[in-house]
C-alpha cells in the first residue's frame, strides 16, 4: 500500500482534520495536528480529550496515532487491548515491554510495547519528549481513598468509562498502563512532569486494537503542573479495502 509521508508542518493536511470533543488548545500551536504517515484510504480524527477525562479508539494495524499534550506538564496514563476485545485477554504488557527492551528504560523511536503474549502492538515512530514510564501503576478510587480524597476522579476510572462501548464493566479490569510523558527517574512530584505544549508521541499499531487514554487527573505537589489539562489524540480511521472497491 502506498503511503504519503508528511511534514510535521504541513498546514494544508490541518485544515482536513475533523475535530471531536471541545476546548482548545492555544499554547500548543498547529504541528500537532498533523501525522507523519497517513494511508491513502485513511481519515485523519482528532479528538479533544477533557482534563482528568478518559477516551478511547480503535486503531488498524499499520495505522498511526498520536498522544499530544496540549498544555505541557501533562502525563497520559495510555492502555490497549487487541481486537476484537472479547474478554481483553490480550493487551498491552508493561512488563513484557520491559522485558523485551531489556530494562526499564522506556522505547525509542523504532522500539516497540508489547502484548502479554510477547507480540509486538505498537512501534514509536516519532517522540519529542523520548521520557516516559512503565513501572507506576494507574491511580485508582482506592489510591484517592488512601490520600483522604473519596470520590477523586482517577485514570482507571477514567478508561473504565471509555471502555465501556467495548464490555468493560468496573475499573477493576483495567491494565499497567504506559505512562506517557513521566519522568520517573526524578521522582519528586513536580519533577515527574517533562513535557511543553504540544509535546507528542506517534505510534504505529502492529495490530489492530482499541486504545484507551485518560488525563491524569492527580493534581498535588505539583504533579501535572498543579492542574490537569486537556489533551490530544489524532489517528487514522482506515477504510476496507476491499469494501472500497468499485463493482
Amino acid at each position: 500500500m502506498t503511503r504519503k509521508l508528511l511534514n510535521d508542518g504541513d498546514s494544508s493536511s490541518v485544515s482536513k482534520v475533523p475535530q471531536t470533543g471541545t476546548g482548545n488548545a492555544p499554547e500548543a500551536g498547529s504541528n500537532w495536528r498533523t501525522l507523519l504517515v497517513i494511508q491513502p484510504r485513511s481519515k485523519i480524527r482528532q479528538h479533544i480529550v477533557p482534563a482528568a477525562h478518559g477516551y478511547a479508539f480503535e486503531i488498524k494495524a499499520s495505522s498511526h496515532f498520536r498522544i499530544v499534550d496540549l498544555h505541557g506538564q501533562q502525563v497520559v496514563d495510555f492502555m490497549a487491548w487487541a481486537l476484537p476485545y472479547n474478554t481483553g485477554a490480550e493487551h498491552f504488557s508493561a512488563s513484557y515491554t520491559r522485558y523485551a527492551l531489556g530494562g526499564l528504560a522506556p522505547p525509542k523511536a523504532g522500539e516497540s510495547l508489547y502484548t502479554n503474549r510477547d507480540r509486538r502492538m505498537f512501534t514509536l515512530v516519532a517522540d519529542t519528549v523520548k521520557t516516559h514510564d512503565s513501572l507506576f501503576m494507574a491511580c485508582n478510587p482506592g489510591f484517592y481513598a488512601r490520600q483522604g480524597e473519596p470520590g477523586h476522579r482517577s485514570c482507571a476510572t477514567n478508561m473504565a468509562e471509555a471502555m465501556a462501548p467495548w464490555g468493560m464493566k468496573h475499573w477493576s479490569e483495567v491494565i499497567d498502563p504506559f505512562n506517557v510523558f513521566q519522568n520517573t527517574p526524578y521522582y519528586t512530584l513536580k519533577g515527574l512532569n517533562c513535557s511543553k505544549p504540544g509535546d507528542y508521541v506517534e505510534m504505529k499499531a502492529e495490530m489492530d486494537a482499541v486504545c484507551s487514554v485518560s488525563s491524569c487527573p492527580f493534581e498535588r505537589d505539583g504533579f501535572n503542573g498543579g492542574k490537569a489539562t486537556e489533551i490530544a489524540v489524532v489517528f487514522e480511521e482506515v477504510e476496507d479495502e476491499a469494501a472500497s472497491e468499485d463493482p
